[in-house]
């Protein structure tokens, strides 16, 4: 059996290699004939069952143009490996995965804490993902990249400089309109040097790196701010003059967790810190729930954001103007006690959000969509809903397409149309 998973991968590589001379969507369809589909629970309790987007946990997909069409390139955390697996057909089916990182390693792929991936010039594919390290929490920031569209990967290298057994979790990569590529992380190395000074230091602080040469170096680690909440993601997005924006939960004076947004900077220089939502939760932790970011090309930022605060509870979407520094345009969306994990994205005029919600039999998933820039929603829409357990839902998009990917234990990993 082994011998025949390695013919069948070898033959998978050589296809790759030969084919995308001729342009990423030639190379994809010939990965038709050398394709699995393990899907459900069941088939992945299979133990001669390979790795695939269904059975993995974390996966995390984009969509690649190529001369014809589009492929869906899907990463995922599955046996210490980061995987890459194409599909053809939308999610159908998908090729034998190729393992990103030869050498195994643990890799943190709970959900807030997932790989990443990021196509970016000449269909240069960019992957990160946080390597579990010895401590509590402990992690390192990886980073590789494919100059042959995902055929093969060059080793993996940390980014985190200090070398320190610390958490530097929860990496979110980016590009700008420059092509320069970010990546920016959760980093506790500022509380670790207050405390040996003897501070006070709530939270921790975002760390990033920037790359003028397509990740093949990267600048030094820059702190962006101090005080950041300790264990949800950072949602990052390019504003409608190709910079860079990052949204997170803050920790603020007197433990608020409420939400900043900052530019991340080009060059090394200070950035301003404003901020975004004002629920004034008074949390004395992380409640491990991120905010998800998308801006339009009016400079508005969407927002969509969880909190329990004083001013706000539940789901939450929001309109913040990046040249104004104001919010318009907050309402509750979902303030039923089993919804979360809400996502939005904008294109044009069109605005979706989409989230999940538990109901104490099964979780369902939801979607609302405006035609309007949000002013006004239509009714909840049911997607999919399952009774074992399950994913975030995520936003992939093809063109002027969007869809809605989600993966559930019993049904594997769906991708949803939703538009138009």
């Amino acid at each position: 059996m082994n011998g025949m998973r390695t013919m069948r991968t070898a033959i998978y590589l050589l296809v790759i290699l030969l084919s995308y001379a001729a342009g990423a969507s030639h190379a994809a369809m010939q990965h038709d004939q050398h394709t699995e589909d393990t899907r459900g629970a069941t088939a992945c309790q299979d133990a001669h069952a390979l790795p695939s987007p269904h059975c993995g946990r974390a996966p995390t997909a984009t969509f690649v143009e190529g001369v014809r069409d589009s492929v869906l390139y899907v990463v995922f955390s599955q046996n210490n490996h980061v995987y890459l697996s194409l599909s053809t057909d939308l999610g159908r089916t998908y090729s034998v995965p190729t393992a990103i990182n030869t050498t195994p390693e643990a890799i943190y792929d709970d959900g807030e804490n997932r790989p990443k991936i990021l196509v970016g010039k000449d269909q240069w594919i960019y992957v990160s993902w946080t390597h579990k390290t010895p401590g509590r929490y402990a992690g390192e920031i990886r980073f590789t990249r494919s100059r042959d569209g995902g055929a093969s990967f060059e080793p993996p290298r940390t980014i985190n400089t200090d070398n320190a057994l610390i958490s530097h979790r929860f990496d979110s990569i980016s590009q700008d309109s420059k092509g320069n590529l970010y990546l920016v992380w959760i980093d506790k190395r500022a509380q670790i040097k207050a405390a040996a000074e003897g501070q006070d230091y709530t939270g921790a602080a975002l760390y990033y790196v920037v790359s003028h040469d397509q990740g093949a170096s990267f600048s030094e680690n820059r702190k962006l701010v101090d005080h950041s909440c300790e264990c949800c993601r950072v949602a990052l997005a390019q504003d409608a003059q190709g910079k860079v924006v990052a949204f997170w939960r803050h920790s603020f004076p007197g433990q608020i967790r409420d939400h900043a947004m900052a530019y991340v900077p080009e060059t090394h220089t200070s950035a301003e810190l404003f901020r975004a939502t004002e629920d004034q939760w008074h949390l004395e932790g992380c409640p491990h729930h991120g905010p998800d970011l998308s801006i339009d090309a009016r400079n508005i930022a969407h927002l969509a954001w969880f909190t329990q605060g004083s001013q706000h509870q539940g789901l939450i979407y929001g309109q913040f103007d990046l040249k104004t520094r104001t919010m318009s345009n907050e309402q509750v969306f979902d303030a039923t006690p089993g919804a979360s994990r809400p996502q939005v994205y904008a294109i044009g005029s069109d605005v979706y959000l989409v989230w999940k919600r538990f109901n104490g039999e099964a979780t369902e998933l939801l979607m609302r969509r405006s035609n309007d820039n949000g002013n006004t929603w239509s009714e909840n829409q049911s997607l999919a809903k399952t009774q074992e357990k399950s994913d975030h839902p995520d936003f992939v998009t093809d063109k002027s397409r969007v869809y809605v990917a989600w993966q559930t234990q019993a049904e594997g990993y769906l991708l949803l149309q939703v538009s138009p």
